[in-house]
């Protein structure tokens, strides 16, 4: 058995079974990979793959627990290297971020401007897709961490960490009726139609459950996740817009009002989650340390060796940043 297969093995799963995508992956041939598969099954004495001609059509029972097996075995080859690799050339390497385009636009540049100071080697790539597969992504060494704005389900083998709190904001034209208005309330903003998130996220259940304690049942013209586009209907005139208060911070140059709903809707909590596996190295715990001034590198050393109970205790503790 070699570490090689075992790469083949991770890479056809990584992408859906495809024998070809997983060869371009990893800048082999499909004959390669295929062979490599059928040696490693002849060795094993079983089939980890259902067959279907020339291509695989499903993982077998026993299939499943090998990729298991095999995929712990590559996580912990890649975190000895990494070990070493801190070990030798600490301020080198590359930084793997998943989050929102909110969050990457607004709130991480500053953490990135005062970081890439202390360290100018470090390459980042901030990822802004699938995020609702966050934990598949981060188990299978995808992305060193990522950044939510919106309730996550914790999972197995999943850190889950408070990062801030963010707070939404009402954007109008700025000749609006509510545009001068000092007295804003919940009833008068479900007066007219509204352009926010989508239904089920942290964001739009926020608005919901305000518009519900009062008993009104806004009107929607249009759901979008990307605020941009939000932005851009409510300066057409086709509503109102409830977004993030950070993504709200330059309407004044788009011929718009913003306007705070922190008295109105009560504030939605971001999370920094990566996985138990990942070896934290020293200019992560910087990076984190800097974006959540909360998690510094003693309380992040400290979490490495609680349980997801203790880990929530610590949490409740914390004082968040707030925007």
């Amino acid at each position: 058995m070699k570490l090689q297969q075992l790469r083949y093995l991770k890479a056809v799963i990584d992408n859906n079974l495809n024998i070809s995508v997983a060869a371009n992956s990893l800048f082999t041939t499909q004959p390669g990979v295929s062979k490599q598969i059928r040696l490693l099954e002849s060795e094993l004495g079983v089939k980890i793959f259902e067959r279907k001609g020339k291509s695989i059509s499903a993982v077998t029972p026993i299939g499943k627990q090998i990729i298991d097996e095999a995929i712990d075995m590559l996580e912990k080859e890649s975190r000895i290297k990494t070990i070493v690799r801190d070990h030798i050339k600490p301020e080198e390497g590359f930084l793997n971020i998943y989050t929102t385009n909110t969050i990457a636009r607004y709130l991480i540049p500053e953490a990135v401007e005062r970081f890439v100071k202390r360290y100018p080697k470090i390459k980042f790539h901030i990822g802004t897709s699938q995020l609702d597969k966050y934990g598949h992504i981060l188990k299978r060494g995808q992305s060193d961490f990522s950044i939510l704005a919106q309730n996550v389900e914790r999972e197995k083998d999943i850190i889950v960490l408070p990062a801030y709190k963010w707070n939404l904001s009402l954007i109008v034209p700025k000749d609006h009726p509510l545009a001068k208005d000092r007295d804003i309330s919940i009833e008068k903003i479900g007066a007219y139609p509204l352009i926010s998130y989508e239904p089920g996220s942290t964001g739009r259940s926020a608005q919901d459950k305000a518009f519900s304690a009062k008993g009104i049942t806004p009107y929607y013209f249009m759901t979008v996740m990307d605020v941009e586009v939000i932005k851009k209907y409510v300066n057409l005139g086709y509503g109102i817009g409830i977004i993030a208060q950070v993504a709200a911070q330059d309407v004044v140059d788009e011929n718009l009002v913003s306007i705070p709903l922190n008295d109105i809707i009560p504030a939605c909590d971001a999370w920094l989650c990566y996985s138990r596996n990942l070896f934290l190295q020293k200019y992560m715990l910087d990076f984190i340390e800097l974006f959540c001034p909360h998690l510094t590198r003693e309380v992040m050393e400290d979490i490495a060796h609680c349980s997801d109970n203790e880990i929530l205790k610590i949490s409740e503790q914390f004082e968040l940043p707030e925007y």
